[in-house]
């Protein structure tokens, strides 16, 4: 099961905690009332390094921040209060990892489990429906493509080209620090790390260099992060079936609880029965892990706290 489809129930039932990623590379994703407030993967940049690394923040002022805010939940208030980043500096830079670590794991097929409750330090506001994460997850996904198709690349060490393809090259500032830091070892998950710069700017940076000739893809897996990464790849799930449009829904009768109290119903899928008869399928958006009756008894658990 994709992470992304792993997400779907605990976002629609308006669920607060973080559904833990158990298989390697690892990750969390930390909803709020079923929107996304931050998503982190041990293999791509942090906030801590898109703001230490790159140079932007000293790191001693990164510790003291974390230091300060960890158990309140207001790291980001705390590195704000320091007067050497301002709130939309922070906000950005936490778009920046959370859309990083989406990008990585949100089509890997994937064992979670979800903790309620949880919450991130970082403590910042900036949470995002599921469906607009995805919808930026594979317009990054179609963009790598178009620039170089072959997703290897991602994890084989960055090398420069011999000989240039033109007797003038133009640079931008990234693929300068790309090329500068390319030792024949460091693939471009390496290289993001390393610079302090998010995975994907990277990653589309070294495609549209070796469209033009002047890198080319090295030997693969020249760590543990692009190893990681390039397993996690392999065992991609594959895309789930198209659902049917909303006018071929039809609701299930309420279900009854012991004290008496109906629950609101699922939407059900109509599927043809191949003999001229409509059948009710399972409830849309539901998968094995969590059935119709698990969240019929979580929306009644809630019910009860109320």
């Amino acid at each position: 099961m994709r992470l992304r489809d792993a997400l779907e129930p605990w976002c629609a039932a308006e669920f607060s905690g973080a559904l833990r990623v158990i298989d390697a590379p690892g990750g969390s994703v930390y909803i709020v009332d079923g929107l996304i407030e931050y998503a982190e993967c041990p293999v791509v940049s942090g906030v801590d390094r898109l703001l230490t690394a790159s140079g932007r923040l000293p790191a001693d002022a990164w510790r003291a921040a974390l230091a300060a805010g960890r158990t309140r939940l207001r790291v980001g208030d705390e590195l704000v209060a320091s007067g050497l980043i301002s709130r939309v500096e922070v906000e950005t830079v936490v778009l920046l990892a959370l859309y990083d670590a989406a990008h990585v794991l949100f089509d890997a097929a994937v064992e979670v489990r979800f903790e309620p409750g949880v919450r991130h330090p970082l403590g910042v506001e900036c949470r995002l429906d599921l469906a607009e994460v995805c919808r930026e997850v594979d317009r990054r996904k179609r963009s790598l493509v178009d620039a170089w198709p072959d997703a290897s690349i991602d994890t084989a060490a960055v090398v420069p080209a011999r000989r240039l393809p033109n007797q003038f090259v133009a640079l931008t500032a990234l693929q300068w620090e790309v090329v500068a830091n390319a030792d024949r070892r460091r693939s471009p998950i390496d290289l993001a790390r390393l610079l302090g710069r998010d995975t994907y700017t990277v990653m589309l940076e070294v495609r549209r260099m070796a469209r033009v000739g002047l890198v080319e893809p090295g030997r693969p897996g020249g760590s543990a992060a692009a190893e990681s990464v390039a397993e996690v790849r392999a065992r991609t799930a594959e895309p789930p079936p198209i659902l049917p449009p909303p006018a071929l829904l039809e609701p299930i009768e309420p279900v009854p609880y012991a004290d008496g109290a109906e629950l609101e119903p699922l939407p059900h899928r109509v599927v043809s029965a191949g003999n001229g008869r409509a059948e009710r399928s399972a409830p849309i958006g539901f998968d094995d892990q969590i059935s119709e009756e698990i969240l019929l008894r979580i929306r009644a658990g809630l019910a009860a706290l109320r």
